[in-house]
């Protein structure tokens, strides 16, 4: 068996105890968290379009 993978992962383990997500790993996922929100929002928007039936057809026009 070879054992550089081995000695690799025990050096891997002890750099993992120094790494901390800090500001960036937050403001990453409050980023991510703010634009789920508004995918979110979007979508029960176009589905509630959908659900009622009042979407138009590709051809079709909008009349006032």
């Amino acid at each position: 068996m070879n054992a550089a993978p081995l000695y690799l992962a025990s050096l891997s383990a002890d750099f993992k105890a120094d790494i901390t997500p800090g500001v960036l790993g937050f403001i990453v996922i409050a980023g991510i968290a703010t634009a789920l929100y508004f995918l979110m929002k979007s979508m029960r928007r176009h589905l509630s379009v959908t659900r009622s039936g009042t979407f138009l057809a590709a051809g079709d026009k909008h009349e006032d």
